[in-house]
């Protein structure tokens, strides 16, 4: 028994420390796209794949700094250092500012977010001088006090403005028609104290070894005295000044500026080029490898390249796609999405899967092996019978995966997959859902097909046509079949998300009988008018659930029987005013996906406004997150899938990976020893969270009891999980001791005795 309790003990703290406590959120960001490079004395500052990383040149750790755990937003478009006020300036896509300073706090400058502007808003580029950084906008400058963490001054000049310096007593802005600069000690808030400098149209401006330099791709120009001459002719696709050195960097080399007369040229065939940094402290070069990771390198005495720090990387994702989450036997596999127009289009097709902390990328780019471009991948499922073996479909038919190796392409040359459009092009073979049955088969949606609909790929490698004509629009099949599960009986059901006929289906593999649903009446007879019907889920209960939007309507169990005469549900939730008035559940919230949680609460990811957590009942929102009031990403939800063992809710949005630890888990089927513990355990001083208790059956009755026995708390169990904050029933927190958890069945019968140890 002792060898037992300290097993189940290890568990639970095992588990305590990969999930996170309850409530926590985690980010699973890709670092794998280098686009700046900023060395501060031991520090280097990368922004990678619209994230920021460090690496520490003494001790070489590598730290990520993301929504999570240190700034105020998410998608960085560009980061610079103020040495004077010792802050990295970071700004966001979104127009968002934040300040890093050396210790890692961050001080958020949310006046330009939150100002609301008739004007293009676009940052472009950031300089600093002095303690003071001037941003570039579509509209003009932003002078920042780095230093007080305030916007001293809004130049709006009815310009697009590249990039602004600083250099004498004038600022110079490189904009479209050319160069203007306006004298600082004139009031510079009047566009009219601004002045013509050049006609060159450049995009870069430096001051560099006190001289006024200006560059656009090819040309690099210097002032002197009234003219702007001439220097240098190379063509780049980035340059900054790093260190005491002026850097162009092009595919396979980098000029360097040692001075306006000393240029060294760096050339490197088996290194392509993004961007590179000059480290003065460590005298290297900071540059991308062709992997997408950091590394460092000097120069030889015959300016030859010599490596010296490779692969430095944050392990993560390699894109920032997850427009598909499914959780199967404690992997995590996605894809990218992007074909319909809730989302990106074109977006890279990578599968990726998270399983033990570590990323792995299935063999990836793959145009030149099938011949067609491999963008957009819509759909994933994972063979019932080895989770090794995982097929993906997209815009440009199915692909095959065994153990993360490409296997086989499907498209009409070797199967019955039909071309989308007229051109028979294989960039377009929409297989856009996919389902495995409980047998190995695979079945698939054939969008856009001449008298192609539903297919099944049988485990022996052969296919059958299971093609049906209220599949068809006209002469070919509907535009956008989608998201395909498989529901407790056996049946098939898939959308299709398209403009010309929003609709859902429901097909018996056993028959081969369908019913289609192509018009919304709720039990009231109001007619809906979705635009677009986006999923489609099971609830604990046999309910089908179906996304829309204009809300989520829901088909009863005991009225599936009915078929296509079936009356869909807008779900009514009292107001509870005193009136007898009640409001249809997320009634004209577009919803993008759902999710069931072990507790059957329904998680439904919008398109714009975040994520609803609604209770078993369906009457309570229990949490509504927001990029605003929470660590979500984005209000773009693209994607949902649970761990159940933990309770963990993953969430795809247009800007990544997040992932909320919620306190509902799948349900135990009896609850015994081996099954039923409390985590962490014990509850230490400085722990704050909550106290969960897991392993339970549906809707247990849960009861913490003193040594003694008195009652200090009592619940019902979300699916398999409880939480208990450690207090009292008065709200106050209970005493050191040993605290036992009582645990019963929902129609009575009594349960296990678990411990929970506090130290106060």
């Amino acid at each position: 028994m002792k060898r037992l309790t300290t097993t189940l003990l290890f568990i639970a703290m095992l588990t305590f420390a990969k999930g996170g406590p309850i409530g926590s959120w985690t980010s699973y960001l890709a670092y794998g796209d280098i686009t700046e490079i900023v060395p501060v004395d031991k520090m280097v500052y990368v922004l990678s794949s619209k994230g920021l990383f460090s690496y520490n040149t003494n001790d070489h750790s590598v730290e990520t700094y993301d929504k999570m755990n240190t700034l105020s937003d998410c998608n960085i478009s560009h980061i610079a250092y103020c040495k004077a006020a010792k802050r990295l300036v970071i700004v966001y896509e979104n127009h968002n500012i934040d300040l890093l300073d050396d210790k890692g706090n961050v001080v958020n400058i949310s006046d330009y977010y939150n100002k609301s502007m008739t004007v293009d808003k676009t940052i472009n580029s950031i300089k600093t001088s002095g303690t003071f950084a001037f941003v570039a906008t579509n509209f003009g400058i932003l002078k920042i006090n780095v230093a007080e963490a305030e916007i001293t001054a809004t130049y709006n000049l009815g310009r697009k403005v590249k990039e602004a310096i600083i250099f004498g007593n004038h600022i110079y802005a490189a904009c479209e028609e050319g160069i203007i600069k306006g004298n600082t000690n004139d009031n510079l808030l009047d566009k009219s104290n601004w002045t013509n400098e050049s006609n060159i149209q450049v995009d870069h401006l430096f001051d560099f070894g006190g001289k006024l330099l200006a560059a656009n791709n090819g040309n690099i120009y210097c002032k002197d005295g009234d003219e702007w001459k001439l220097i240098q002719q190379y063509a780049f696709n980035s340059c900054n000044i790093s260190g005491d050195k002026l850097l162009f960097v092009q595919d396979h080399g980098v000029m360097v500026l040692n001075s306006i007369n000393d240029i060294t040229f760096i050339q490197q065939e088996n290194i392509t080029f993004k961007t590179a940094a000059y480290d003065n402290k460590n005298h290297c070069f900071w540059s991308n490898q062709d992997n997408g990771k950091l590394c460092s390198f000097a120069l030889d005495d015959n300016n030859e390249v010599a490596l010296q720090t490779t692969d430095i990387n944050p392990d993560g994702p390699k894109y920032n796609y997850f427009g598909v989450l499914k959780y199967v036997d404690n992997t995590l596999f996605t894809c990218g999405g992007g074909f319909d127009s809730a989302a990106e289009l074109f977006r890279k097709a990578v599968t990726q899967t998270y399983s033990n902390d570590q990323w792995t990328i299935y063999e990836d780019d793959l145009k030149d092996i099938v011949g067609n471009r491999f963008e957009d991948m819509t759909c994933l499922d994972i063979d019932p019978k080895d989770p090794k073996h995982v097929f993906v479909g997209g815009r440009t038919g199915l692909y095959e995966y065994m153990d993360g190796k490409f296997v086989k392409h499907y498209n009409p040359d070797n199967s019955p997959l039909g071309y989308a459009l007229d051109s028979e092009s294989k960039n377009y073979v929409l297989t856009l859902g996919i389902k495995f049955d409980k047998q190995g088969n695979l079945w698939c949606l054939n969008s856009q097909a001449l008298e192609k609909s539903i297919l099944e790929l049988k485990t022996d490698g052969t296919w059958e046509d299971h093609h049906k004509k209220n599949l068809m629009e006209d002469t070919r099949s509907l535009g956008n079949m989608r998201g395909m599960i498989l529901d407790s009986r056996g049946l098939l059901w898939f959308v299709n998300n398209h403009w010309d006929t929003p609709s859902f289906y429901c097909f018996d593999p056993s028959n081969s009988a369908m019913n289609h649903y192509t018009t919304f009446v709720n039990e009231d007879g109001t007619r809906l008018e979705p635009t677009g019907v986006r999923c489609v889920a099971e609830d604990k209960d046999g309910n089908i659930w179906i996304g829309t939007s204009v809300g989520p309507v829901m088909l009863p169990a005991n009225d599936i029987d009915n078929g296509s005469n079936s009356v869909l549900q807008q779900i009514k939730v009292p107001r509870n005013d005193g009136t007898n008035f009640a409001d249809y559940l997320l009634g004209g919230a577009d919803i993008n996906c759902i999710a069931v949680d072990g507790g059957n609460r329904k998680w439904f990811g919008t398109n714009g406004n975040g994520v609803y957590l609604i209770s078993a009942d369906n009457m309570t929102q229990l949490q509504h997150f927001l990029s605003s009031n929470s660590q979500l990403l984005s209000d773009n939800i693209e994607a949902i899938t649970i761990n159940d063992e933990t309770g963990e809710v993953f969430f795809g949005t247009d800007k990544g990976l997040c992932s909320y630890m919620s306190d509902a888990t799948a349900t135990s089927a009896t609850m015994n020893k081996n099954t039923v513990y409390a985590y962490p355990n014990p509850v230490k001083p400085d722990f704050t969270g909550l106290i969960t208790v897991t392993g339970l059956t549906m809707n247990a009755d849960v009861k913490i009891v003193t040594a003694n026995g008195t009652l200090v708390a009592e619940g019902t169990s979300n699916g398999g999980t409880f939480t208990w904050d450690g207090c009292d029933d008065s709200g106050k927190r209970v005493a050191s001791g040993v605290y036992m958890v009582q645990t019963a069945t929902s129609d009575g019968k009594k349960g296990t005795v678990c411990k929970i140890a506090i130290v106060r």
